[in-house]
């Protein structure tokens, strides 16, 4: 387990998966959270795919499941443009928000439109009558299997994967408020592929942590993530 750090009275935790991935990629982490006196609230964002704004039924549903106020959101991978308005829907002044390895947000552009062109065109030429196909169909198998190496936990993190409606990657993300104006913000880079936005986060102002791992650490490498979160969270 993790070691343990210093935590604040009532120290909440809301975790935010990818809408690529399902709620299980926190499975892992969860109870080195918990063994650190953290409480922990994992927002499952597989049923409101479907929803007709995606950003405002999270945000709702991030709302409607804290209990009190959490001191701590994190998002993961492409939760990441989510995070300033789950940080207002949930509220709180002294707010800690966590980019894990994680795209930064886009206010007043959609997910696509914060694309570079190639990387644009390549999405829209993988959706299929309005949908995306699962993640774990955008990349040779063997890739998968690499950042995933475990084969029973290959199976528990890739299964149920949603294929999202294009609503989804097009919705435009509305400018965030005074809760995430507030909100310390902290960048923890897992592998290499976001270094740069690492970089870009920190240009931003936030602060930077990076390890050498791969994307899903939380799942392949829990002890040494809580760790690397937990110690981020210090003053």
């Amino acid at each position: 387990m993790a070691r343990h750090h210093t935590v604040p009275a009532e120290p909440t935790m809301l975790l935010v998966h990818s809408p690529l991935l399902t709620s299980a990629t926190w499975d892992a982490l969860r109870p080195y959270l918990e063994a650190a006196g953290w409480r922990v609230t994992v927002l499952d964002l597989r049923p409101l795919v479907g929803s007709p704004s995606f950003h405002a039924a999270a945000c709702a549903a991030a709302a409607g499941i804290i209990r009190g106020t959490p001191t701590v959101v994190v998002g993961h991978s492409r939760a990441g443009p989510y995070l300033p308005g789950i940080a207002d829907a949930v509220g709180g002044d002294r707010l800690d928000v966590v980019f894990l390895d994680a795209r930064l947000p886009h206010p007043g552009t959609s997910w696509w439109g914060s694309l570079p062109p190639e990387q644009a065109t390549w999405l829209r030429d993988l959706a299929v009558a309005g949908r995306l196909p699962t993640w774990d169909t955008w990349f040779p198998a063997a890739s998968i299997a690499d950042i995933l190496p475990d084969p029973e936990q290959r199976r528990r993190v890739l299964h149920g994967l949603p294929e999202l409606p294009w609503s989804v990657v097009s919705e435009v993300l509305p400018a965030p408020g005074r809760a995430w104006d507030a909100a310390r913000r902290t960048y923890l880079r897992l592998s290499a592929g976001y270094q740069s936005t690492a970089e870009e986060a920190a240009e931003r102002g936030y602060r930077v942590r990076s390890v050498d791992a791969d994307h899903l650490a939380m799942v392949t490498r829990p002890g040494m993530v809580a760790d690397l979160l937990l110690s981020a969270l210090r003053p």
